[in-house]
């Protein structure tokens, strides 16, 4: 019996994420290679050009020129480091890369704003048609603002589009909301405020919200920002009533500070 063959699942360009490098330090990578050029230095023997070599160090702050300084010098390393060395490279250029994207995305966008055609941006971003440039700048759009699962793609351009749509529909929709009730936002969380200014509510001394929501009252002015202070004021008084689990005592220790406190979590009950 002739067996069919089994087909392998093959992970197509389309299916496979788009990583990022996270939680690496650039500056922290740039010492690091520099270490092992200093440690090379210090071997018995060691060439003069490897020593001379630090007196040219940039700096860590520097990426491009710690990428060129680190090229140029790759050859001082022995073979262990300069593996290390090698990698720490390719680290360092995939973040330059990624801290520039966005800065050319930007570019783009606001060459647009001014009236710049796409004929006149396509070899500025080293593509030869108009089409090549719109495309090109989608990529970066995803690469920016999409997720590493979405690819560099116009499929993925155009979802990631609607996302963003949607989501400044819901934000401008919250901004709305909160807008309208911003007078009884901002009166609960003066209330609350003369509440714990007369030390009547269950505070410590390390509690953030509180003293955010002191700093913050009278700077409100865009919706964004107003809309930020009941996230504020919500967290405030849940944090009054989390202080009051955890120590067995009153939230409130005046029937005054306990209407101002349950007017927050009645107005804003935290999820």
């Amino acid at each position: 019996m002739v067996r069919a063959k089994k087909q392998r699942t093959v992970l197509t360009r389309e299916r496979r994420p788009a990583l990022r490098l996270t939680g690496l330090d650039a500056q922290s990578l740039a010492s690091r290679l520099y270490e092992l050029h200093e440690r090379e230095s210090r071997r018995p023997g060691a060439s003069d050009p490897a020593v001379e070599a630090l007196s040219y160090w940039p700096g860590d702050a520097s990426l491009y020129n710690v990428l060129l300084w680190g090229q140029k010098h790759a050859g001082h390393l022995s073979a262990e480091s300069a593996q290390e060395g090698a990698v720490i490279r390719t680290q360092l250029a995939q973040l330059l890369r990624e801290q520039l994207e966005p800065l050319q995305l930007r570019a783009v966008e606001d060459a647009r704003k001014a009236g710049v055609e796409w004929e006149r941006l396509a070899p500025a971003l080293a593509v030869t048609t108009v089409t090549g440039a719109y495309n090109k700048a989608r990529r970066l759009a995803v690469a920016v603002h999409g997720t590493p699962e979405d690819r560099r793609s116009p499929e993925a351009a155009r979802a990631l589009e609607g996302r963003l749509a949607a989501e400044i529909v819901e934000r401008r929709q919250t901004e709305e909301r909160e807008e309208a009730r911003y007078p009884l936002v901002l009166d609960a969380a003066r209330s609350l405020l003369a509440a714990f200014e007369r030390d009547e509510l269950c505070v410590n001394p390390e509690d953030y919200w509180i003293t955010e929501l002191e700093d913050v009252i009278d700077d409100r002015v865009t919706p964004r920002e107003r809309a930020t202070l009941a996230l504020i004021l919500r967290n405030a008084g849940a944090e009054v009533q989390r202080n009051a689990r955890s120590s067995g005592r009153a939230a409130a220790s005046t029937e005054k500070a306990r209407v101002a406190l349950q007017r927050v979590v009645r107005l804003l009950p935290h999820p």
